[in-house]
């Protein structure tokens, strides 16, 4: 199976967003009303930094693989092309917001301009995934990043409910979807597109030989 390095990376990238966010749940669910040390930038600035920068990572290589894999995944659909492009604006800004952050001032607090920025990203990389999900529904292919892609229909009600029940109610269940949705999407693009052209190749060569 060829898979190009990018939609690789973004796979491992969310892995990495995952393990953040759930790791984030569980404090967070254990330790509540103290926010964890890799959020404290008072006492523990190295690691606020460190985080932020990790995010915005992530989220330049989604947006990389999804522009990498855009002609496989969009395969001439006009609501997966328009859904995926605003999805890769969404990361863009969560990226600048982040590297911002993890870069410069680790201390700022969501406010003004720059909390509309990252209050839009956050529904952008929210609806977007669920909207390419339906529009790349009948993609077999797909069908397992689709699955994901969607999946906040059904997460967003349970993570309300867990945080009405008790201290489980939290984003990381919606990241860790996604992120992995998104990464699936791409290495499942760019494997079909190999598959697909490795198949006209042969056709091509097929069709010289008969004609030889």
């Amino acid at each position: 199976m060829n898979v190009k390095p990018l939609p690789l990376a973004a796979l491992a990238a969310a892995a990495v967003l995952s393990t953040m966010a759930i790791a984030d749940a569980i404090w967070n669910a254990n330790v509540p009303g103290r926010p964890g040390p890799w959020m404290d930038a008072e006492s523990f600035d190295f690691l606020a930094r460190a985080l932020n920068l990790a995010h915005s990572g992530v989220y330049v290589l989604f947006a990389a693989a999804l522009l990498s894999t855009g002609q496989a995944i969009d395969r001439g659909r006009l609501l997966a092309r328009l859904s995926r492009w605003i999805l890769v604006a969404g990361y863009a800004a969560f990226a600048v917001a982040f590297a911002w952050l993890g870069a410069v001032d680790p201390h700022r607090q969501p406010e003004g301009v720059f909390a509309t920025l990252v209050n839009v990203a956050f529904m952008i990389t929210l609806v977007a995934p669920i909207i390419l999900g339906f529009a790349l529904i009948r993609r077999r292919e797909l069908r397992a990043a689709v699955i994901l892609l969607i999946s906040p229909v059904a997460l967003i009600p349970m993570t309300i409910l867990l945080g009405l029940i008790g201290p489980w109610g939290h984003p990381a269940y919606l990241e860790s979807a996604i992120g992995f949705g998104v990464a699936l999407l791409c290495v499942s693009a760019s494997t079909s597109s190999v598959s697909d052209s490795g198949s006209s190749h042969d056709a091509r060569t097929h069709v010289v030989v008969e004609g030889r």
